[in-house]
Parts: structure tokens; sequence; C-alpha cells
């Protein structure tokens, strides 16, 4: 039997090539985890967004300004043509309110 290989961290994607992440940015404690590695800043999430959660930063990328107005509507992820958001799984309300 051959030598097993592990596969390669790259996917491919509508717009080419890119590679694996390394982190996500800003944290993994937000409701959404941006990889700004794989967003082209095109703001189709920030536009599509209907309680206005998400804004732009100096350098166009996504950011949640405003966690308290994300419903979890799943607008932004689902819309994302470079699925470069992503619902933090383990985020919970009820482990963040008191902050």
């Amino acid at each position: 039997m051959g030598k097993i290989t592990k596969p390669s961290a790259e996917r491919l994607i509508q717009s080419g090539i890119v590679s694996h992440p390394i982190e996500a940015v800003p944290h993994l404690e937000g409701k959404l985890i941006f990889f700004y590695e794989w967003c082209k800043n095109c703001g189709i999430c920030v536009f599509i967004c209907p309680t206005q959660a998400l804004e732009e930063n100096d350098n166009k990328q996504p950011f949640m300004a405003h966690p308290d107005k994300c419903t979890y509507c799943s607008l932004c992820w689902k819309i994302c043509p470079d699925f470069a958001i992503i619902k933090n799984t383990n985020w919970r309300e009820e482990k963040n309110a008191t902050e």
C-alpha cells in the first residue's frame, strides 16, 4: 500500500484557489467568524444585513459592529460568494449576556 498523504489545505471556490485561513479574525468570541483571507470585500453581507449589525472597516472588510442587533438570520453567510463568514457555533447569548 502507498504512503498516505495529507490533503491540501487549499480549497477551490468560484473565484479561484485560495489558501486555508490560519485564524479567524477578529476572534472566536463573537457571533460570527470572518475569514478575511477568503473575503474579497464585496460588501454584499453588509448590504444584505436586515438589522445593520454588520459594517465595513477602513479596509472595506465586514465586521460585527453591533452584535446586539444580530439575530443569526443567516443571510450574510448564505449570500457570501466566498464562504468567508460562518456562524460561531460556540457562541451562546446567555454566556455573554453579562459582559
